[in-house]
């Protein structure tokens, strides 16, 4: 994502705010960042306070390369939590991702996981657009919510623990 950058219009800035879990990763962002103006590393905030920090920005900004099955089909926290906050999504194809963003008209999906392919749709990215998709999120954030899906995940554990009948 930093090195996406390079590829970007004015307009955009990259604000990392990475928590401090593995030392070795995070100095190299900050090795690869340190010498783009256009990137700040800002420190973490509380958990509950994510949603009302990142409403401030207007695009959330996510591209995980698919080198597992984990990955590939991946609907990260971060995903979410930039719907909560009612900002427009910018991500590469990943598929799961993918789907809620175009089913919610979210943001953006590039064609493919390269920095070049995701600057080039953000690039092509207009403020009426990307009101419209902040809106979107906003709409569909009570239904891309833990509050909603709960107990959707509820039934389907109880499911799952009721006693089978198994024939011999």
């Amino acid at each position: 994502m930093i090195g996406m950058l390079d590829h970007l219009d004015s307009r955009f800035t990259l604000d990392l705010i990475l928590v401090p879990a593995d030392p070795d990763y995070l100095r190299e962002l900050h090795r690869l960042g340190s010498s783009n103006p256009r990137v700040r590393f800002l420190p973490p905030v509380p958990m509950l306070e994510i949603p009302a920090t990142l409403n401030a920005y207007d695009l959330g900004l996510y591209l995980l390369e698919p080198n597992s099955f984990n990955n590939r089909h991946a609907l990260p926290n971060k995903f979410f939590e930039f719907i909560q906050a009612r900002l427009a999504i910018a991500i590469g194809p990943s598929p799961e991702m993918a789907r809620l963003v175009r089913q919610h008209d979210l943001g953006i999906v590039s064609a493919d996981f390269s920095p070049q392919s995701l600057a080039a749709s953000l690039n092509a990215l207009t403020s009426a657009q990307i009101a419209t998709c902040k809106a979107n999120s906003h709409r569909a954030a009570p239904l891309l919510s833990w509050d909603h899906e709960k107990n959707n995940l509820l039934r389907e554990v109880q499911r799952l623990l009721k006693p089978h009948a198994f024939s011999p």
